[in-house]
């Protein structure tokens, strides 16, 4: 089965979104999962996201919501976006062309009140798990995870270990946006030490391989999963410094003293990671799409249990 993984930027592109729908690896999808996916949002063009992709692709559609959203987003691309949210949801979505056995939108622990945040919401993290008929008696369960971002490095471990409890036997995959960037927000001690580590130490290296740095993959190692063989060295997301809203809380000369080394950092925030499956060929980034409609890349691997 070929498996897609794509955090989309909740489908605010959407013209830009379509044009990748005729692309080898999505076209060819057996099960295509997607973080941050609006529904009713006016940045979105109040779509329902991940079932107009289901009808373009002639899927399934299981839709997991994580988000009642209270604003129109952050930035002027959304704020501005013309009309007013309707139902104002965003979340995520496992699409699929295999027999749909069971499915489970889980809570996971919070760690962090998006409530405080310039973009108020009421919700947190969610993972959206599906049981899927691969025929011959044989089954394979999908977890698609989106972590928190605005929490610890332990947070997102802890988020880990209680979706991979709640997994059962058997063959399975773990994917999705694990916002694995190696640091630590939430607090003025975290971010004050991930500010260190920016400004004192080799960032770059660090990033580019997370499964060092983040406790998660030792959850993951401990489940039986692996990650080697489904993936590349590739980044997933690579992030302007200067937009993060963490930098208000760094003195002036700190925040010169980051930038002056490095503007973008490319992170591996994306994986496919799996139980009782073997990759028929490397997982991959795909970096051939025709546009960009997202701050993500998309990764994919064929497998086989």
């Amino acid at each position: 089965m070929k498996l897609v993984t794509w955090n989309i930027e909740k489908g605010k592109r959407w013209a830009l979104l379509q044009q990748c729908f005729s692309h080898p690896s999505i076209s060819a999808a057996d099960i295509l999962c997607l973080n941050e996916v609006d529904e009713g949002m006016a940045r979105s063009g109040n779509l329902r996201i991940a079932h107009e992709i289901g009808d373009r692709l002639g899927m399934q559609v299981i839709f997991g919501k994580a988000f009642k959203e209270f604003t129109k987003g952050i930035g002027d691309d959304e704020l501005l976006a013309p009309g007013d949210n309707t139902t104002a949801i965003q979340g995520n979505a496992i699409l699929t062309r295999l027999p749909i056995l069971s499915s489970e939108n889980l809570l996971l622990p919070a760690c962090f009140d998006h409530s405080k945040r310039i973009e108020k919401r009421d919700g947190n993290r969610h993972a959206l798990i599906a049981r899927f008929d691969c025929g011959q008696g044989r089954t394979v369960t999908v977890a698609n995870a989106h972590l928190e971002v605005f929490g610890t490095a332990r947070c997102r471990a802890v988020q880990m270990r209680f979706l991979l409890e709640r997994l059962g036997e058997g063959p399975a995959i773990v994917t999705g946006d694990f916002n694995s960037n190696t640091f630590s927000r939430g607090s003025a001690w975290h971010i004050g030490r991930s500010v260190a580590v920016l400004a004192f130490t080799n960032a770059r290296a660090r990033v580019a391989a997370p499964w060092r740095h983040e406790p998660l993959f030792n959850e993951l190692r401990s489940a039986g999963f692996l990650w080697q063989s489904f993936n590349d060295d590739k980044p997933t997301c690579s992030v302007e410094l200067a937009s993060l809203e963490d930098r208000v809380r760094a003195p002036a000369f700190v925040r010169r003293l980051i930038l002056g080394r490095y503007s973008v950092l490319p992170l591996r925030l994306d994986f496919i990671c799996c139980r009782g499956l073997k990759a028929a060929t490397p997982g991959h980034t795909i970096t051939d799409l025709p546009c960009q409609p997202s701050d993500h890349l998309p990764i994919t691997c064929d497998l086989v249990l």
